[in-house]
């Protein structure tokens, strides 16, 4: 009797001991972010509007179990001062495939909350090496504005495209066009 009652005692600790490490090999915890990364700007299907600028991220990926995931931090982008004047919302993670996250990156006045300074699209992955920005916030608000990680036009492009086969066919540009 005293047998049994120890084999399952001690089934039940080794069954514990598999469950909580496989949770913590699994469990994706909060992700610290602190990088630059060169990227280029350019208008849709411009490939003459090509400006070379840096993304600054920093910030935490919060990924909590079974509710939504989360980026809390700022994104800068070198040449667009909005981004460093202005304070960034929380950015939520409304849809991810494939290790794609898309969420909204909203600009708002640091002393006023309800005051949006802007908003636009945005695509990334976990580890925010690819990242993908859809705008009107250029010159021209009729075209769409993208800022793509990548040190040229290619690269950008080619990003673009990686991200888009994870991602789906939703994904921003739909089609890249070559120049």
């Amino acid at each position: 009797m005293r047998s049994n009652v120890f084999k399952v005692t001690i089934s039940l600790i080794i069954l514990l001991v598999i469950i909580t490490t496989l949770f913590l090999f699994f469990y994706p915890f909060p992700k610290k972010v602190d990088l630059v990364s060169p990227a280029v700007s350019f208008y849709e299907n411009d490939p003459s509007s090509i400006k070379h600028t840096s993304i600054r991220v920093s910030g935490t990926l919060k990924r909590p179990l079974f509710k939504q995931h989360r980026f809390k931090g700022t994104v800068r982008i070198d040449g667009l001062e909005f981004t460093k004047e202005n304070d960034t919302l929380d950015t939520y993670v409304l849809d991810k495939n494939n290790g794609i996250n898309l969420g909204n990156l909203v600009y708002h006045k640091p002393s006023d909350q309800g005051e949006f300074v802007t908003l636009s699209m945005f695509w990334f992955d976990d580890s925010f090496k690819n990242i993908n920005i859809v705008s009107n916030w250029g010159k021209n608000k009729e075209l769409s504005l993208f800022i793509v990680s990548g040190s040229s036009y290619e690269e950008a492009l080619d990003t673009q495209q990686k991200m888009r086969e994870k991602y789906g066919p939703t994904f921003v540009p739909r089609g890249v066009e070559s120049p």
